[in-house]
């Protein structure tokens, strides 16, 4: 509990902010998990659609500063290599028939 009045403040908006933040890095991990699946399951038209919502999604998170600039990038890296190849394997066998 808090001692004072200063202290009493700062929990109320270190709680706000807590709250706030979870919440954007749950919105961001669902948003990572549903590209996921899509690429397990869906055509590559549907991937890419999916990759630049998760794209931008992932930059607002690094430029609210919910994740570092770093981290933004390497995810947006891993998942363009991820849907890359799922378009490339779909494509590949199209062009081979």
């Amino acid at each position: 509990m808090p001692n004072n009045r200063n202290a009493a403040k700062a929990m109320r908006q270190a709680n706000k902010r807590r709250l706030r933040n979870r919440s954007a890095k749950t919105s961001l991990r669902s948003v990572i998990k549903t590209l996921r699946s899509t690429v397990v399951t869906a055509e590559p038209a549907k991937v890419v659609d999916t990759f630049n919502v998760t794209a931008s999604k992932i930059d607002k998170m690094a430029t609210k500063k919910y994740i570092h600039a770093n981290k933004a990038a390497r995810l947006k890296s891993r998942l363009a290599k991820l849907a890359n190849k799922k378009s490339a394997a779909q494509a590949a066998p199209a062009t081979a028939n």
